[in-house]
């Protein structure tokens, strides 16, 4: 995350040069890593251990 943040202000003066979207995308992959990466190892978890994937009624497991 830190490199992320710290290398944001390179990629903005790229990006407006080159207009990939890239500063979008790093912003988009910093809040899944922080809201959602977690949620898709545990299913992940569970569908490793069960070779099935969970139901809403599941409980997944804990990282």
């Amino acid at each position: 995350m830190r490199y992320l943040s710290r290398e944001r202000s390179t990629w903005a003066e790229s990006d407006a040069r080159a207009g990939q979207g890239v500063v979008a995308a790093v912003r988009d992959f910093e809040l899944y890593i922080a809201d959602g990466l977690a949620t898709d190892l545990r299913i992940y978890r569970y569908w490793l251990e069960e070779r099935r994937s969970p139901t809403p009624d599941d409980r997944l497991p804990e990282l």
